[in-house]
């Protein structure tokens, strides 16, 4: 059980899981909004959820869809104003869900309190196993979500029952939107690509390809795919968060390596060759370092791993720098009540990222 709670300044100090929070203006609205999301419900392990689907105009075909989820303390409406997302998918032609992780408030110091949002990847609030520690002794002690009842002193995500929550939202958005049901991909970063990668090992048969975005499973929780499922994944040299080395990070907590990750992975793919240097114009152009495995058991599979050398812990050539990514868009007004409204941005946004992400995605279907 967590004895106390440290306050929001020391918060504040590890900017990579908590964004800025300050507040806004009721009339500014965010980034890359201006045409509505539509606002899914979903009741599930006896709490309602939701999930936010923006359709691109003018759509007259089955079309793909991109599962995009969110980090910690993040949500859903902010995590698209902070990346800006929308527009790519208007402009290549796909359908992109936002679902909304769990959450609960909790209180600072005097009248302060912040909303703490998670994902549950069966992992991060697991007991340890012969692999090492999911944290040091000096750890950061994170909120206890008050679903877990009491939490070892490693744990910090939510318990709720995540992987049947987005299989069901899955099954709505199929039910409900005209897409191509062979080309369903799925994005996450940090949490949200803990959460991805849970996803891909457990739920494989639904997706095309993957891509978990700085992000790794607590140490002897790497897993891979029971159907082969390609993977990208992108990582920051200098992210201090979720590091890629398996060397603890500023808040204490210890992850599998990036390089384990992605030979887990191959060799559930039956993946021969790697890995070896990868390249092609997205990833040059954002500076990254990759490196694939390649003649995996179905031909043109690939298992992309992808380092950015000063990269910290964020999405690779995907930011609205100005954008908080805790903030609320007019869709989220009402369901995440106090939460920060998204601020109006001036910001060119930096699309490399998805355009590296959606190019692998584009790549694959489920008959490939």
């Amino acid at each position: 059980m967590m004895t106390k709670l440290r306050t929001l300044a020391l918060l504040a100090a590890i900017p990579a899981l908590f964004a800025c929070e300050s507040q806004v203006p009721d009339t500014t609205v965010a980034s890359g909004t201006a045409q509505k999301m539509i606002r899914g419900v979903i009741e599930h392990d006896g709490i309602e959820r939701e999930y936010f689907v923006h359709v691109p105009k003018g759509a007259d075909r089955p079309l793909p869809v991109v599962v995009a989820i969110h980090g910690y303390t993040s949500t859903a409406t902010g995590f698209q104003a902070a990346h800006n997302l929308n527009p790519h998918a208007d402009l290549k032609g796909y359908i992109v869900v936002y679902p909304q992780g769990s959450h609960f408030t909790v209180s600072g110091e005097g009248d302060t309190s912040y909303r703490v949002t998670s994902w549950n990847d069966l992992a991060a609030n697991m007991p340890a196993k012969a692999e090492g520690p999911h944290c040091t002794d000096e750890r950061y002690e994170y909120p206890c979500p008050p679903e877990c009842g009491s939490c070892n002193r490693c744990a910090w995500t939510s318990c709720y029952d995540d992987l049947g929550f987005i299989e069901k939202m899955l099954d709505a958005v199929q039910s409900n939107y005209v897409t191509d049901t062979s080309r369903y991909y799925l994005l996450g970063v940090s949490n949200g690509g803990m959460m991805a990668l849970r996803l891909g090992c457990n739920l494989s048969g639904r997706f095309a390809a993957i891509a978990p975005i700085i992000a790794q499973l607590a140490p002897g929780y790497a897993c891979g795919p029971t159907v082969d499922l390609p993977m990208l994944h992108l990582y920051g040299g200098k992210d201090n968060t979720v590091r890629f080395d398996g060397q603890p990070g500023g808040d204490g907590f210890i992850y599998t390596t990036a390089a384990k990750t992605a030979s887990i992975w191959a060799e559930a793919m039956s993946c021969e060759t790697g890995p070896r240097h990868w390249e092609n114009e997205y990833s040059r152009s954002v500076g990254l370092q990759c490196t694939a495995y390649s003649d995996c058991r179905i031909d043109g599979h690939e298992v992309v791993s992808c380092m950015e050398p000063g990269g910290g812990h964020d999405w690779p050539g995907q930011r609205v720098r100005s954008m908080p990514a805790t903030c609320v868009t007019p869709e989220q007004y009402e369901s995440v009540p106090g939460q920060p409204r998204c601020p109006a941005s001036t910001d060119e946004t930096v699309q490399a990222g998805m355009d590296l992400v959606w190019d692998f995605f584009s790549r694959y279907s489920l008959q490939h």
